[in-house]
């Protein structure tokens, strides 16, 4: 991966305030963070799966983590920063849909 690259993220979707938007929960070593996004940045792979295009942004400092960037602020934190570990990030959905 290299910076400035879109990744895919787990997630966690339910029904937005807009027919084109999704309520997103993204849970993190326990902690979870919710925001809204636009509903063409949300891939579903099989019935449960759910995925996020982010930006990835590069380390961060944190061992087996990375920084990438939300399509939207989170509400716990008011960012659109997020750290999370690098085996969540995923480059191709078709690899994992296979």
């Amino acid at each position: 991966m290299h910076p400035a690259q879109k990744v895919w993220l787990p997630c966690k979707v339910s029904e937005g305030m807009f027919s084109n938007e999704h309520a997103v929960e993204i849970s993190i070593s326990g902690q979870n963070v919710s925001l809204f996004a636009d509903s063409s940045l949300i891939r579903r792979i099989g019935n449960e799966e759910y995925y996020l295009l982010v930006t990835y942004l590069g380390d961060n400092g944190k061992p087996n983590h990375k920084a990438v960037l939300l399509p939207s602020e989170c509400f716990e934190t008011g960012s659109p920063w997020l750290s999370v570990p690098e085996e969540l990030l995923k480059e191709d959905l078709q690899l994992i849909a296979a």
